[in-house]
């Protein structure tokens, strides 16, 4: 039998609920992982530092000062930063005091190469920058509170050995989140106590908010229209159009652990800040008519699992509602 879960979407300016029909459950409690291959890993590891193989991924994102937020953005350059030497973290920022928290994580910092809506980073821009700086295999836009930990760079070397998937295209992997509430510092800068707290008191957020986007290097981003971070609309469009473009879009929830720092703000934050329509609108006003909830982690047809240990990457079938 057909399950039915209900999910929050765009209808119009407005966030509903509806029903999002898919032959495949989501799932309602966070994934722990136990199947990482710490010889793959170690391997890699010695080939990156000697300079025989690109590291995996670079990482970015991009916030403002807020002394609410101190913990959630100290917590994540302390977290990105132990992801060394399979992934280069980058913050991007004008602000001194954002530069000099980075500064002191040994984190990378840009300036904000283009904004829109008073001063949000345009996302396309970002991916740009990183590209024409950093020579890796995958590049990420991550919202600046969520953590990772070692499954990320194990998914992405497996995709790398993968002998299924075409690293020549592009490819956008996508993943749910996982909500953990106050996260302490003791509890964020350790990969096992993330996961931890993540199976103790973490809940799996709805599917139709995704929090990261791993691309490889030829992701089209110069067709990307100029979203902004950090308010609605942008990601469930992001999926949606790539799955319509016949890009290969992937679910990697199962795979990736990525941890959302949840803190009085909720976890519906970008739904009260000013402009929060500018990107719904944005979309509107070029493609008139978005499915959004075709942008949803239910109607991606590829997704990555462990099978006895062994990664896979499989096809489901997902609802005829999905289609673009």
């Amino acid at each position: 039998m057909e399950t039915k879960p209900e999910v929050l979407a765009l209808n119009g300016t407005t966030a509903v609920a509806f029903n999002v029909p898919t032959t495949t459950p989501l799932a309602t409690t966070p994934i722990i992982l136990e199947n990482v291959d710490n010889t793959l890993l170690d391997m890699l590891k010695v080939r990156i530092l000697s300079n025989s193989t690109l590291p995996l991924l670079t990482l970015f994102s991009s916030w403002n000062a807020n002394p609410e937020k101190n913990l959630v953005h100290n917590l994540t350059l302390i977290n990105w930063r132990s992801l060394h030497p399979y992934v280069i973290p980058v913050v991007f920022s004008n602000e001194s005091s954002v530069i000099n928290e980075c500064n002191q994580a040994s984190v990378i910092t840009l300036p904000l190469p283009a904004v829109a809506a008073d001063g949000i980073p345009v996302l396309k821009h970002m991916y740009r920058d990183v590209m024409n700086l950093f020579n890796t295999s995958f590049y990420a836009f991550s919202n600046g509170d969520i953590l990772f930990t070692k499954e990320l760079i194990h998914t992405l070397a497996q995709m790398i050995k993968s002998t299924t998937e075409d690293m020549r295209k592009p490819i956008l992997i996508v993943g749910r989140r996982t909500n953990v509430e106050n996260v302490t510092i003791d509890e964020g800068i350790d990969w096992q106590n993330i996961k931890r707290i993540s199976k103790s008191r973490g809940k799996l957020f709805t599917g139709l908010a995704e929090d990261f986007f791993i691309t490889t290097p030829t992701y089209p981003w110069n067709e990307v229209p100029e979203v902004v971070i950090g308010r609605r609309a942008y990601d469930n469009w992001l999926v949606y159009n790539s799955r319509k473009m016949k890009n290969n879009v992937i679910d990697a929830s199962n795979t990736i652990l990525a941890v959302h720092q949840t803190t009085q703000a909720g976890n519906f934050e970008g739904h009260g800040h000013s402009n929060r329509d500018y990107n719904h609108n944005l979309l509107i006003k070029m493609y008139k008519n978005i499915k959004y909830y075709a942008g949803g982690l239910a109607c991606v047809e590829r997704f990555t699992q462990y099978k006895s240990k062994q990664f896979q990457i499989k096809t489901r079938k997902v609802h005829r509602s999905c289609s673009v």
